[in-house]
């Protein structure tokens, strides 16, 4: 939910910040205000000064006297007229503001304006986002029609997959997860290919989405053996599982590591093939191989309908694959504020009896990247960026060889898109 949250965040302050931009812009001129926003780190009423970090740069003091206006915003609220009455008592640390000072240097004069939106306001809105962005309609997209202003976008719900088309006549906020900030950023329908995992908010009529916010990124889930690990630089350099081909997997600060038990390993690779007895590999096809022998799983570069990387998630923010029982979706991030999960898509999938692979997975053990080995197997979700040999993590897990000799047929998605990543949350049917 961090990557959601700090993506919500953006979308939530970015409101906030844009009002004196809009007003400026209606006034036909240059504005004699010069601007400080930012959040609220020190108030001092007996001085009159409040001290704001500004979204970029250094504490700056604003001054308010007597004559300054103080008018209450709400979270998200983007038309300055809808403000309310407020008062200096009302400042408080961890608020968001908007000072407006009639002078260049803003710590020149008393404010005149200074539009507050509390922190408890700010952070419900970023609670009941990150909610409407997880149970988002997620899916991967197959087809971009800018002419007839439609995205098709393949869901699966169980094992039966399905079309959705998404309308984008009207207005869309589109969202872009960037692998290099983990953050979901504003996007262009210009931007969307084909096989970019989806996450959608918007009316639904039978199989067509009336679309008012569309996430989207580049995720794959993949088997990874590792060769070396890099904890200066928060590497690791591996092949991937079928298609030994090299890969480099680059870890954020809010990577989720985790390491299966035995018993849940095992637990998990019988859910995804019921023949497979146990780690030593007695059983049916799916435990020919002894243990050691992860090259048996394909790891092949995604593609199609069974490449499904699977946050965001998050959102966060700051969150998206397949929507679907047995598939991931959005986590991360979420899109501007949207889905849940760690950096950009969530998944949701069950096993066979109705059992909750991403439960399970949640409530396996966080390890550090120095408990890593060379030739150990991992499972590993991230978003890809124009060299595709190259993953930026949003979750990793180890202890998966058992896992990855039991569930050859899942291609590049070793755990059916059930691993919650990055950027939605989790769950959702498709719907």
């Amino acid at each position: 939910m961090r990557t959601v949250v700090a993506s919500v965040c953006l979308v939530v302050f970015g409101a906030t910040g844009s009002l004196f931009a809009q007003d400026a812009a209606a006034a036909g001129k240059a504005s004699p205000y010069a601007s400080v926003i930012g959040a609220v780190n020190k108030v001092d009423a007996t001085g009159k000064v409040v001290t704001v970090k500004p979204d970029k740069g250094d504490d700056t003091t604003v001054k308010f006297d007597d004559r300054t206006s103080f008018l209450r915003i709400a979270a998200g609220e983007t038309d300055m007229k809808k403000a309310t009455d407020a008062k200096a008592a009302d400042l408080e640390v961890g608020d968001r503001v908007i000072a407006r000072v009639q002078t260049t240097d803003p710590t020149g004069k008393p404010a005149r304006t200074i539009y507050i939106t509390k922190a408890a306001d700010l952070s419900k809105r970023v609670l009941d986002t990150a909610a409407q962005w997880k149970n988002a309609t997620r899916g991967l997209a197959t087809a971009i029609d800018p002419a007839a202003k439609t995205i098709t976008i393949s869901t699966k719900v169980g094992q039966t997959a399905r079309e959705t088309v998404l309308d984008i006549s009207g207005k869309v906020d589109f969202r872009h997860y960037k692998p290099e900030t983990g953050q979901y950023e504003a996007g262009l329908l210009a931007s969307i290919r084909t096989g970019d995992q989806i996450l959608v908010l918007g009316q639904r009529a039978g199989e067509t989405i009336k679309a008012d916010s569309i996430g989207f990124g580049s995720f794959k889930t993949i088997g990874v053996v590792v060769k070396s690990i890099d904890a200066a630089s928060n590497t690791i350099v591996g092949t991937e599982a079928g298609s030994k081909k090299p890969i480099t997997v680059t870890l954020r600060a809010d990577t989720s590591v985790k390491k299966f038990s035995e018993m849940s390993a095992n637990m998990v690779a019988r859910m995804l093939n019921p023949t497979m007895q146990n780690a030593g590999g007695r059983g049916g096809p799916g435990g020919a191989r002894g243990a050691g022998a992860p090259s048996a799983a394909p790891g092949a570069a995604p593609g199609g309908d069974a490449a499904r990387g699977g946050p965001p998630a998050g959102a966060a923010a700051g969150g998206p694959p397949a929507g679907g029982e047995g598939r991931g979706g959005f986590g991360q991030g979420g899109p501007g504020g949207a889905p849940g999960g760690r950096g950009g898509f969530g998944g949701g999938g069950r096993g066979r009896g109705g059992m909750d692979i991403g439960s399970i997975i949640e409530q396996q053990p966080t390890i550090q990247l120095s408990e890593l080995k060379a030739g150990d197997a991992l499972i590993v979700t991230g978003a890809t960026g124009v060299d595709s040999a190259k993953l930026i993590a949003t979750a990793l897990i180890a202890g998966v060889e058992p896992i990855l000799r039991a569930a050859p047929s899942n291609g590049a998605d070793p755990l059916a898109g059930a691993w919650s990543v990055g950027g939605g949350g989790g769950g959702g049917d498709g719907n």
